[in-house]
């Protein structure tokens, strides 16, 4: 056939390449970038911009092509003629992409959606078709005609695959580097861990954290894991150790946020701690009222929180807060209707159940408050209502004071160490304190308030990220006299006897020092060292480094080479700190005696090693090395969650004068040079015992605080059959421990159906609020004003005329 002969395809072909070739490809990006249907069903075929450049190309490009068919116009073929190279490379790409899919798309041919997977592949058709004309078209044109040639289509195809590359090379290094970082071997494991810090995407790396990762595309870093690809799970531990992040830190992947975490979704307790600010939640009130036994070495403090949701949807509440040392929830009480609540207590899966139940099923007003590690409580309440509504809780906390020396005690205050909702930067907690011994802080906000000889009383409004500080702290002062206390909760007539016991532990022949090499250490890395500094030269002291291969190459021994290795460590990322304990514990019990291992740590907020074998360690071997814990941030942290209920752990966060003075002070405890003063509690009936004149009565919260310890001594047996007498002990005193929790249900039907009993009124703990004491001063005056004015009116009307 001559140029002459050439003639445009019929009109029903003509339909066809502009329906395939078009107005499919055309419709399908535009249904995709509004709807998002592929990306919240299957993966994101258009992941960023240039991948909508490459799909919004394919319909101009074929549009361009079908009108110059139609029109038979060779004037302008050499555009055409890589116009249709491009979309021919495009649509080879995308229908590779939707193979997958295909078979599903083929069973909803009848229904719209079920075309879009085949847009690629009736868009690659159309620009073959085309492509056919345009070589017919091409005879009767005065123009080169190098694309039409086999080279040429081939040079546009190179073209294509090479933009395709560079837009997927930050992909294709990250699943390559992910590879090495999941790899069996630690070396291994410990070089991608680098090549991902150093090349890796951030981005890829969160959407292969989450079940379907999002991603389409790819197609040449697939090779490297199509025969054992890196699980979810496995990422956001390569996440964490990359970044030093947990992954739900970051907002979901674009475009699969409402897939990844609907707005809607009821967050359950395996979402705790995570890290995610929940959209329209926020605290909107914050108040501690609290009262100081010095004398008792015992405090009482209640923490009124109220919640807004400014959302359009309920919400759960959620925070995980850091007790003072030793503390234990002893109230819960929940505001229905503007009326007070209060909880009852029992087993932690009873009332794990009843709170799953009550919020999820019935949509009622349940909290919940369960123990999250060692002096870590979490917090739960749902539902916060929607457009504005409100939700006021109040958590009571029996604290025991924290002894300095027998005549000097701290009052810390709790925190927040993890939450789902937003406190604003203008919202203060308003503490308040009262006191029968003088107090003190050096914090610049605390004020002092009216107070008498035997009453003293102090006031501050204290910003979020101010009230974990050490300047926070409240000290008091007192004698060192004998205490005690009646057993409210004993009918049979017993007391609580509390004495100061000071030790040395002489028996103390080694200290394991574990730093964690995380990135949030490296600012910290002078304070450790310099503590260091003030263990004696000669005693024995190794270190592990956290982040560490399995080998002997990150192991220091001796002060000064311990703190140079301190000092000369990189620290990046997030550090496994599991290896390191696993190790420091194998160098505690190598030399007689029970020993020490202190751990200088960021929250690990993700588990990466399993931690029952480092749980194993202490529950085999009795009286096992003191692991004493020092977390340098705020957030929650895995590994002591799961090593709570191990009596030798010492759990605490530095808060007295910084992570250094913190350190020194543990040191010259550990190595003999100070002594270690700690609160003795025992209960004896009233008739065995007879109270020294000395002795000093004081509150009834020692009883709580006795209750929590003989819990915690029950437990260390590490005997199943003693947790139901610890669980009843614990219910009986009305404290949240390990094996009990708090809920408070909204009606007594829902307590009835739970085989639930709140406590009674009359048996919690309180604290006059401000207002009533002084409403209680204006009626006694009130009362004494009616006495003295009847009286008066008695003696005039006796008087004689």
């Amino acid at each position: 056939m001559d140029a002459s002969e050439y003639k445009p395809p019929l009109t029903g072909t003509q339909q066809f390449l502009f329906f395939a070739g078009v107005i499919m490809p055309a419709i399908s990006v535009s249904v995709e970038t509004t709807t998002h249907i592929c990306a919240e069903t299957f993966f994101d075929p258009i992941p960023s911009l240039w991948y909508l450049l490459l799909v919004v190309f394919v319909p101009i490009a074929q549009f361009h092509v079908w009108f110059a068919i139609r029109r038979g116009n060779a004037e302008r073929l050499r555009l055409a003629g890589w116009l249709n190279s491009f979309a021919l490379g495009i649509s080879i790409f995308y229908s590779f992409v939707y193979v997958p899919v295909l078979p599903l798309a083929a069973l909803t041919l009848l229904f719209i959606v079920g075309l879009l997977p085949l847009a690629p592949l009736l868009s690659l058709i159309a620009a073959i078709v085309m492509r056919h004309h345009l070589k017919q078209l091409s005879r009767k044109s005065t123009q080169k005609t190098f694309i039409m040639r086999k080279l040429g289509v081939l040079s546009a195809l190179l073209i294509i695959a090479a933009l395709i590359g560079a837009i997927e090379l930050s992909a294709t290094v990250t699943r390559y580097g992910m590879k090495l970082a999941s790899y069996h071997s630690p070396p291994v494991r410990a070089e991608g861990i680098r090549f991902l810090r150093q090349f890796g995407s951030r981005d890829y790396l969160l959407r292969a954290c989450y079940d379907r990762s999002g991603l389409a595309s790819d197609i040449f870093g697939y090779f490297f894991t199509v025969k054992d690809p890196v699980t979810p799970a496995e990422a956001q531990q390569i996440y964490y150790r990359v970044t030093g992040e947990p992954f739900t830190s970051a907002p979901p992947p674009r475009r699969s946020t409402n897939f990844f975490l609907p707005e809607g979704r009821f967050n359950s307790d395996r979402d705790q701690g995570r890290g995610r600010i929940t959209r329209g939640l926020s605290l909107a009130n914050s108040k501690i009222d609290a009262t100081a036994d010095a004398e008792g070495g015992v405090a009482y403090m209640q923490w009124t929180l109220v919640f807004r949701n400014d959302s359009e949807l309920q919400r759960e509440a959620r925070a995980e807060v850091q007790l003072p040392p030793g503390g234990v929830v002893s109230r819960l009480t929940l505001w229905v209707n503007g009326e007070a609540r209060e909880a009852a207590f029992a087993g932690t899966t009873q009332v794990r159940e009843t709170y799953q139940q009550v919020a999820i099923q019935q949509r009622r007003d349940p909290v919940l408050v369960t123990t999250s590690g060692r002096d870590r409580i979490m917090v739960q309440c749902f539902p916060v209502p929607s457009e504005g509504g409100e939700m006021k809780i109040r958590i009571g906390v029996t604290v025991p004071l924290v002894l300095e020396d027998p005549n000097h005690v701290q009052l810390l205050l709790p925190h927040f160490v993890d939450r789902n909702f937003t406190i604003r930067d203008s919202l203060n907690h308003s503490v308040w304190i009262e006191s029968r011994a003088p107090m003190s802080s050096d914090s610049s906000l605390f004020m002092a308030g009216r107070s008498t000889p035997d009453n003293v009383t102090m006031g501050a409004m204290i910003p979020d990220g101010e009230i974990s500080r050490a300047e926070t702290a409240v000290k008091l002062t007192r004698t060192n006299v004998p205490t005690w206390s009646k057993d409210p909760f004993e009918s049979s007539g017993f007391l609580i006897q509390q004495t100061v016991e000071e030790s040395v532990p002489s028996y103390l022949n080694r200290i394991v020092l574990v730093v964690d090499t995380s990135a949030a250490m490296e600012d910290l890395s002078e304070q450790i060292a310099t503590a260091v500094k003030s263990i004696p030269p000669g005693f024995d002291v190794k270190m592990v480094m956290a982040d560490a291969n399995g080998d002997d190459s990150n192991l220091a021994s001796g002060v000064d080479a311990v703190a140079n290795a301190i000092r000369t460590a990189t620290y990046a990322g997030g550090a496994d700190n599991v290896p390191a304990l696993l190790r420091a514990s194998d160098l505690a019990s190598e030399k007689p005696g029970n020993n020490a291992i202190v751990w200088v740590h960021s929250p690990q907020l993700i588990e990466m090693y399993a931690t029952e074998e480092l749980r194993q360690r202490w529950e085999r071997r009795p009286y096992g090395p003191l692991l004493y814990s020092l977390q340098t941030g705020s957030g929650p942290d895995v590994v002591i969650k799961k090593l709570d209920g191990i009596d030798e752990l010492r759990s605490s966060m530095p808060r007295n004068s910084g992570l250094d003075h913190d350190l020194k002070t543990l040191f010259e405890r550990l190595t003999g040079q100070s002594k270690t003063y700690r609160f003795v509690r025992t209960s004896r009936a009233i008739s065995s015992v007879s109270i020294p004149s000395d002795a000093v009565q004081a509150s009834d919260h020692l009883a709580r605080l006795w209750a929590k310890d003989e819990v915690a001594r029950i437990l260390s047996a590490h005997d199943p059959s003693l947790h139901n007498a610890a669980t009843i002990l614990a219910v009986r005193y009305q404290i949240v421990t390990r094996v009990t929790g708090a809920v408070v249900l909204e009606t007594a039907e829902q307590y009835r159906n739970a085989g639930l009993t709140p406590v009674d009124s009359g048996t919690v703990p309180t604290i006059p609020e401000p207002e009533m004491v002084v409403l209680l001063i204006v009626a006694g005056l009130f009362l004494m004003w009616l006495i003295y004015r009847k009286r008066r009116s008695v003696g005039v009307r006796g008087c004689p005329v």
